[in-house]
Order: structure tokens, then sequence, then C-alpha cells
């Protein structure tokens, strides 16, 4: 039950006099002070204008920060975190303040989780589009995509998903590859390019990063398989799409969860993927590898 307990020693003289079990008390923090993270937070921001919701706003890693991270540690209190350098420190700060962890992947999120033991206060919206979210616009948007290969670095992504309950319907069409280096990448990523007929990109910086990224899509674009991204930096890159919540979907998701428990009176712990995001489609490359859509684009 989040019934807010005041976290400072009282209203300031300017605040209205409003009984303290009325109100909630709310800490927003951000990883830095990147467009990003200030996005994702000023539209979680405008959910809750007009609740009971008494807000504050920091970045990690500041003075104001600790005061405020220390203020609101409390059983009646919400800490939201944007990123990760934001859910590190207040996990490791903080033991009675519940917690929702956004902007970050959910591979991520369940690393840290798991290395401060899980607590059952952590709740989060990964910022990435679920499987069979992925999986259903690959349908709706793509002809004759029976098989879809996701390339990761232990193989054991879909081992994992299937071990939460998270595997989606039509899980016998995925193909999971190993890609244990950097020097297995090309030759992985042409044989899932040869045997299925689209690859999915997963948040996993080992293996999609800046110094990878242009060798895996000069192999798919070879052997004239598409790869379907997870942000529009991918899709920029060359994939045929991505998927994935712009900041302002990803902050007014959360906004719209913690004001419906403000308005309930109660905070119900949750973990699950963003339910909002955009489909963005590299025309240069579909007319270039000939894909045409479902559409008739």
């Amino acid at each position: 039950m989040l019934a807010g307990l005041l976290p400072a020693s009282g209203p300031s003289q300017a605040e209205p006099q409003v009984p303290v079990e009325t109100r909630w008390h709310v800490l927003l923090l951000a990883s830095d002070n990147t467009p990003l993270h200030q996005r994702v937070l000023s539209a979680l921001e405008s959910q809750l204008r007009g609740s009971d919701a008494i807000t504050a706003r920091a970045v990690a890693d500041t003075p104001e920060a600790t005061r405020l991270v220390a203020a609101f540690d409390c059983s009646g209190c919400l800490i939201v975190t944007s990123g990760v350098a934001a859910l590190q420190t207040t996990l490791d700060t903080t033991v009675d303040a519940e917690l929702l962890s956004i902007a970050i992947p959910k591979e991520r999120f369940e690393q840290i989780g798991a290395s401060r033991g899980d607590p059952p206060r952590l709740s989060a919206i990964y910022m990435d589009v679920s499987l069979a979210d992925m999986l259903q616009v690959v349908d709706l948007r793509l002809h004759g995509v029976e098989t879809v290969g996701i390339i990761t670095a232990d193989g054991n992504h879909l081992e994992r998903e299937r071990l939460r309950g998270d595997l989606p319907a039509g899980t016998s069409r995925f193909r999971e590859y190993r890609a244990g280096g950097e020097s297995e990448l090309v030759a992985v990523f042409e044989q899932a390019a040869r045997e299925t007929d689209a690859i999915l990109a997963l948040p996993h910086p080992q293996i999609y990063n800046r110094d990878t990224i242009v060798r895996i899509m000069l192999t798919t674009y070879r052997i004239g398989t598409p790869l379907i991204g997870y942000s529009e930096g991918l899709n920029r890159a060359g994939a045929l799409m991505s998927v994935f919540a712009t900041p302002e979907m990803l902050g007014e998701d959360a906004g719209r969860v913690i004001a419906t428990a403000v308005g309930e009176g109660e905070w119900r712990p949750l973990r699950r993927h963003t339910v909002r995001y955009n489909v963005v489609i590299n025309r240069q490359v579909a007319h270039s590898m000939r894909i045409r859509f479902k559409d008739g684009s």
C-alpha cells in the first residue's frame, strides 16, 4: 500500500495544508541529464498533474539526489528510476521505498535485480518490446516469414524466457544462435541469415554495438535476409524496420500506471514490457532488398 508518508519534515509554507495520509510522494530519478531521460520523466510528470501525488525530480549522483533518495526511502514512497545508473544507485541506498524502473531493457534489469537479491519491492516497465509483439509486427508487415533468427552471446535467451513463462505463442518459429565473441559474429550471422527468413535484433550490447553493427548489416544485406531492429538507431544503420517505444511513450506508460495507483490508493508491483511502440520502416533498405510489405508499400 502506498499512502504517502511525507518524506521531509513537513509541507512548505507555500504548500496547502493537506492531511498527510491523502498525499502520495513520488521521486523521479534520472540516470543523467541527457535529453533521453529528461523526455521520459517530463512525459511521466504530465500524467500526474491533477493527481494527489507530490513529486520531486533529480539526477543521480548529485548532492540533491542523495538528499532526496534518503528522504523518499519510506514505506509510503515510490522512487521511479530512469535508466541503469539511477536504478543501481537507488537499490544500493534504499531499503523501504517501492521502486519502479523504466527506460531499461529487460535483460539488463534482470541482471541488476538478481545481483541485489531481486527484492519484491522492485517493479519495472521494460523499454524493449516483447517477443510476442515483435512477432506480431513481423506477421502484420512482412510476407513469407516462417522462421525468425535471434543471435545472443550465450544462446540461452529463449530458455530464460521459457523459465519465466514469457515465451509467446509461435515460439517454434524462433531459432536462437550463439555468438560467443566478436570473431564469431560474421559466421554466426551468415548461418542465421541463410537458415531463417528474418533476424530479430535484441537489445544485447555484447552483440549489437558501434563496433559490430556495420559488419552485421553488411552480412545480412548481402545474403538478403532482413534485420528487424529495436531502436531508431538500428533503423538508421540499415535495419529493414525497427519496433521501439519513444521516450515520451515510455514516460506516459509509466505515468498512467502511477496515476491509476494513486487514484486507487494502492501500489501493485508489476514487471512487464512497454505496451506502446512505433514501427519505423527504412524505405531505402526495403527498395534495395526488393521487399514489399503487406500493405502494398
